[in-house]
């Protein structure tokens, strides 16, 4: 199932009613700054489900370091 919405990435906090399998931020990163950008990923892997997907643009996905993702390819990381 799929469901589209609207969302501010730049809320405080991401508050859904489930954690999703896949999250797609294509091209987005790359507008913020790097404290603003790392937010962005904490948040964003606070909503995945473990075993979970984030894919990033190629342009942005050199800048992710986070502990609770492991890298799959140059875009794609998956939640440990």
């Amino acid at each position: 199932m799929i469901r589209f919405a609207p969302f501010n990435l730049m809320n405080p906090k991401y508050e859904f009613q489930h954690k999703f399998h896949v999250i797609f931020c294509r091209n987005v990163l790359i507008y913020f700054d790097e404290p603003t950008t790392k937010r962005v990923i904490d948040n964003l892997v606070s909503c995945l489900a473990p075993g979970g997907y984030l894919i990033l643009g190629h342009s942005e996905s050199g800048n992710v370091k986070h502990p609770g993702l492991k890298p799959m390819s140059r875009a794609v990381y998956q939640k440990l």
